[in-house]
């Protein structure tokens, strides 16, 4: 389950890395939607992989 520490790492890193991007708006409610199917043990089949590759690299152990 996401901390707060890691909480705030992804979000920051997501922030640097798209915030910019014409469609950040749906990166950041891709990268929501994937922390709770994260933390609820669901696939994140069909999440944006941007997305993806910063929450498994966040995800706590």
């Amino acid at each position: 389950m996401f901390d707060k520490a890691s909480l705030d790492s992804l979000l920051e890193e997501l922030r640097d890395n798209y915030e910019l991007e014409f469609e950040w708006e749906d990166i950041q409610k891709a990268a929501h939607v994937a922390i709770a199917r994260s933390d609820a043990g669901v696939s994140l089949d069909g999440i944006d992989s941007r997305v993806v590759e910063l929450v498994e690299k966040h995800r706590p152990d």
